[in-house]
């Protein structure tokens, strides 16, 4: 009876997880919630998915997102999600493992600030101190460039009102992209961090 407990709370764990990232490898999943080894990680999902509170689809490795009904036991009411936004999502999850998980962690927020509107692919706060994240997958360089404008004004208007300077933090998979975005970064004086 215990472990049956036990069970039914790690899954709701894993399926609010999964709501939050909408998609995510068995690895991501493992790190996130602390699943032990990779067998136990394994079985767990493999479980799961047995009892189609999960569903996955292969995407080089096996990508899991919510099912219906794993939608419905924890009570999401999730739209369909795009298949074509999986990459994307695994590079923000492996960023937000590689920053150490931070609290307050928001994907895709609108920020307005005049007459500018920016959506970052995420957010949030160390010690009172906001970071951007931007995931550069398949954006051109003249969107990003467009974006780093926004953020020079957004870093000023941050600045006034908070008396710090916020952090972009990019993430690439192009050594050549990660040199014009720091390049362009360097340029508009913006405090950044590139990975």
């Amino acid at each position: 009876m215990i472990q049956q407990e036990q069970r039914k709370i790690r899954e709701e764990k894993i399926l609010l997880r999964l709501a939050e990232l909408n998609f995510a490898t068995r690895e991501q999943l493992r790190i996130i919630e602390g699943l032990g080894g990779d067998r136990n990680s394994h079985r767990i999902l493999y479980q799961m998915e047995k009892d189609k509170l999960l569903s996955s689809v292969r995407y080089e490795k096996k990508i899991y997102f919510l099912s219906n009904r794993g939608k419905e036991r924890v009570g999401v009411t999730q739209s369909k999600l795009k298949r074509d936004k999986i990459k994307h999502t695994l590079m923000r999850n492996d960023l937000y493992i590689k920053l150490g998980m931070p609290e307050g962690w928001k994907k895709e927020i609108p920020v307005h600030f005049g007459t500018e509107t920016l959506i970052s692919d995420a957010t949030f706060q160390r010690a009172g101190r906001y970071s951007f994240v931007e995931i550069d997958n398949v954006q051109t360089m003249k969107t990003n460039y467009e974006k780093i404008r926004k953020y020079r004004a957004l870093s000023n208007l941050i600045k006034q009102q908070y008396n710090h300077v916020p952090t972009l933090i990019w993430y690439s998979l192009s050594e050549t992209r990660k040199e014009k975005l720091k390049d362009a970064c360097v340029k508009n004086g913006l405090k950044f961090k590139i990975y």
